[in-house]
């Protein structure tokens, strides 16, 4: 009896011994894994193969930074970001942290960073592309009008680098307003521009600090005469002022600028001081 008594126990003592060997051997491959893990983390921060050469000047130029796509923006700011992983590990590279830094550059559209082992960043940079020339108000120490250019998407963009662009200028437009009303102006004149085709060599700027009403300034005749668009029928209120002007001028000859808001009526409102 007690034979019978005692194998019922030793069956129910097995599962319980097979758990805790698994559970043993689960806790030294963890143990293996992890001790694995951090020799190689220490492998990969250490090891001077995957170290980034550090700049050889002060302007960043390092041999294993590799840059592609810019043109208008600054390289050096584009550098600077990755001035404090120069000397150490290719490893510790914030990639993502970085790419979002780039996307900080007013130039920078997209950007991609990769690390191309053992030891180089790869950077790729696609730049905004700049629709025309912006006149912002004028700087409050010295009175002077600024420039800067402006992309599709309404965002102020300043050349760092030498660069030359044959493109309209854009007054009306605030630094300090959200860029979702910029992007609206901006978008208003491309269309405008887009719909009037050749008819646009003789505008040299376009006022859109009213969206619904843009002003043009119009070269005709060694002049240059402002035009109150309004909104819509940009080709056919420019074609008759063109087919008119030789009357409005004889006429008017003081006028400076011209209403064509109405279609087919051309009104002068005075000259460029509002008379």
């Amino acid at each position: 009896m007690p034979r019978r008594e005692a194998e019922p126990e030793q069956a129910e003592r097995v599962p319980w011994v097979r758990f805790a060997v698994w559970l043993v051997a689960g806790i030294v491959l963890m143990v293996a894994v992890l001790f694995a893990w951090r020799f190689s983390e220490e492998f990969l921060i250490k090891d001077d193969r995957f170290r980034i050469t550090e700049a050889d000047d002060f302007a960043g130029q390092s041999p294993n930074l590799v840059v592609e796509g810019v043109h208008h923006a600054s390289p050096s700011q584009v550098r600077h970001i990755f001035a404090e992983d120069y000397g150490r590990s290719l490893y510790l590279v914030p990639i993502q942290k970085r790419r979002q830094q780039l996307l900080a550059i007013d130039w920078v559209e997209d950007a991609t960073v990769s690390k191309i082992w053992p030891n180089t960043v790869k950077v790729g940079v696609h730049e905004r592309s700049p629709v025309a020339f912006v006149r912002l108000p004028p700087n409050h120490r010295d009175g002077m009008s600024r420039f800067a250019l402006v992309d599709r998407d309404g965002y102020i963009l300043r050349p760092r680098v030498a660069a030359k662009f044959t493109l309209p200028v854009i007054a009306g437009i605030r630094e300090t307003e959200p860029l979702e009303d910029r992007r609206a102006r901006v978008r208003r004149v491309l269309g405008m521009l887009q719909e009037i085709g050749a008819l646009a060599s003789q505008i040299s700027e376009i006022n859109v600090a009213d969206p619904n009403d843009l002003i043009v300034e119009e070269h005709v005749d060694k002049a240059v005469v402002k035009l109150m668009l309004g909104d819509e029928n940009y080709t056919e209120r420019l074609q008759n002022f063109l087919a008119n002007y030789g009357e409005i001028r004889e006429k008017r000859p003081d006028a400076k600028i011209l209403d064509l808001r109405v279609d087919g009526v051309i009104t002068a409102v005075g000259d460029d001081q509002g008379g």
